[in-house]
């Protein structure tokens, strides 16, 4: 009689696929060749190890007491300087009042629309606006006229 052992045969095999940045998390597949990267770009790498050169250079600071480890308190002042300006806009001003006013009113406007040097002159585009309050007016005039305007340019 022989004795036979019998032996089972397990073979497992661990291999790294990848891993994650260091500094952006972003996922790094490694080929199985050579070391694997901590970091997926020069920038990451660098970044990283401005952030542990600055921590090492803190902690050095504080051990010498060159630096203070409690906050910076401060001291603050606030200035609020409130400016108010009135302008008068077409609803603020007043109309003429009495007829007197209104001749003198229409008076610049008639000369505003001379040929020769007044302002409205050269705007063709503001006529249209004018002509039709203008007429609006006359017709306004008209209907509060006992008469109306018939009567008006009888009386010239």
């Amino acid at each position: 009689m022989t004795d036979i052992n019998e032996v089972d045969s397990v073979e497992v095999r661990d291999r790294l696929q990848g891993r994650t940045c260091a500094w952006c998390a972003t996922y790094i597949p490694y080929s199985g060749r050579g070391r694997p990267p901590n970091y997926c770009s020069n920038s990451c790498r660098n970044r990283a190890w401005e952030v542990r050169t600055a921590e090492r250079r803190l902690q050095r600071d504080i051990a010498a007491a060159a630096v203070r480890a409690e906050p910076v308190r401060e001291v603050r002042t606030e200035t609020i300087t409130r400016t108010r300006t009135r302008v008068q806009t077409r609803l603020e001003r007043q109309p003429p009042s009495t007829a007197h006013d209104w001749v003198e009113h229409l008076a610049a406007l008639t000369d505003q629309l001379r040929k020769d040097g007044g302002t409205l002159a050269p705007r063709p585009w503001d006529h249209s606006k004018l002509y039709k309050a203008l007429m609006e007016a006359l017709v306004m005039l008209g209907q509060a006229h006992p008469g109306g305007l018939d009567e008006l340019q009888s009386r010239r």
